[in-house]
C-alpha cells in the first residue's frame, strides 16, 4: 500500500530526492515529493524548493543556471548542479517557472520508455514508476543535456585536481564521470526514438 505522503512546510533536496512534482488545490500550487524510501508534501512550489536547496549548498538558482550556461551553453530548461559534492542533479520538463514543471533527478532513474501520446514512463532505482507529459525525445534531450553538464563539470575538477592534488580530498572521484556518461549514454541508446524531435 502506499505511503501518505508527510507534510512539510521546508524541504531541501538531498541525494535520496527522486522527483519534485507540482500539485494545484485551487490556486494554490505546492509540492509532492518523492524520495527513494519516503514522500513529502510541501506548502512551496518545486520552483521555490529548488531554489532554496541550491541556497542551501552554497549557491543561488541564478548562479547554478549561469554555471550550466557556462558550461555546456544551454539556457532553456537548463539542467542544474544541486550540489558537487554529491553530485546531485536535476532537471525540468518544462520552463522552471511553469506551475507545470516537474524536477527530476536523473541519477535514480532506471529505465523509461515512451507511452500513450507523447508520455514517458520512468522506472526509479526502488521500481517506483511514474508516468509524466513529456515526448521521449525530448526527455532524451534532458538526460543527455544532464550527462554533458555532469561531465563538462567533471573536467573542470580534474584539471583543478590535477594542479592542486590536496583538492582530492573535498571531490569525488574523476571516474564517476564517465560512470555516469556511460549509465546516461546506455539509457539514450535503449530509449531513443529517432522520428521524434525534441520541441
Amino acid at each position: 500500500m502506499k505511503k501518505e505522503p508527510i507534510s512539510t512546510q521546508f524541504y531541501e533536496v538531498n541525494p535520496h530526492t527522486m522527483i519534485i512534482f507540482p500539485k494545484k488545490s485551487g490556486s494554490i500550487v505546492y509540492s509532492e515529493i518523492y524520495e527513494v524510501d519516503s514522500h513529502y508534501t510541501s506548502k512551496f512550489t518545486p520552483f521555490e524548493l529548488i531554489k532554496t536547496s541550491c541556497n542551501f549548498f552554497g549557491s543561488s538558482y541564478e548562479g547554478r543556471k549561469e554555471g550550466t550556461k557556462h558550461l555546456i551553453g544551454v539556457t532553456h530548461k537548463p539542467p542544474i548542479i544541486i550540489d558537487p559534492v554529491t553530485s546531485t542533479y536535476v532537471f525540468p520538463t518544462a520552463a522552471p517557472s511553469s506551475e507545470d514543471c516537474i524536477w527530476i533527478f536523473p541519477q535514480h532513474i532506471k529505465n523509461y520508455k515512451t507511452v500513450g501520446y507523447n508520455h514517458t514512463l520512468i522506472t526509479f532505482s526502488n521500481q517506483q514508476t511514474v508516468e509524466i507529459d513529456m515526448s521521449l525525445a525530448s526527455f532524451n534531450n534532458q538526460i543527455a543535456r544532464t550527462s554533458m553538464l555532469h561531465m563538462k563539470f567533471s573536467q573542470k575538477m580534474r584539471m583543478m585536481e590535477s594542479n592542486f592534488p590536496s583538492m582530492n580530498m573535498f571531490f569525488p572521484p574523476a571516474t564517476l564521470a564517465a560512470e555516469t556518461r556511460r549509465y546516461y549514454n546506455t539509457m539514450i541508446s535503449e530509449n531513443k526514438d529517432s522520428d521524434d524531435k525534441d520541441e
